[in-house]
């Protein structure tokens, strides 16, 4: 089976590309404008470009629903591999935060002997 993302017609991500570049120029003015001490004009050009991410975050939720419709059978595929990543970095998050309390401790108690 071809990635659902294969399955989608392509018109459906044209919209991705455009806000994309439109994110880009924003962000280049914003920055030449930054340069030039244009503080208004840099602000304006940054505020635009928030917006072109948030335009960018809904359209993601659309493309998402899109897929939920179009495609039922692969919906739980996608949630059991959303599931099992959350806890797979839940439990790396949790032994980093471990190995960082056990190993000063055991270091400390080294050094005091």
């Amino acid at each position: 089976m071809l990635p659902i993302a294969d399955q989608l017609p392509t018109a459906m991500y044209m919209p991705v590309v455009v806000l994309v570049v439109a994110y880009a120029l924003l962000s280049i003015l914003a920055g030449r404008a930054r340069s030039h001490e244009d503080r208004a004009q840099a602000e304006r050009f940054a505020n635009w470009a928030f917006l072109i991410v948030l335009a960018s975050a809904a359209y993601a939720l659309v493309l998402l629903i899109a897929t939920i419709f179009s495609y039922p059978s692969r919906f739980y595929d996608m949630v059991i591999i959303i599931l099992v990543i959350a806890a797979f970095f839940a439990l790396l998050l949790f032994v980093f935060f471990l190995l960082a309390e056990l190993l000063p401790r055991a270091f400390r108690r080294g050094g005091e002997r």
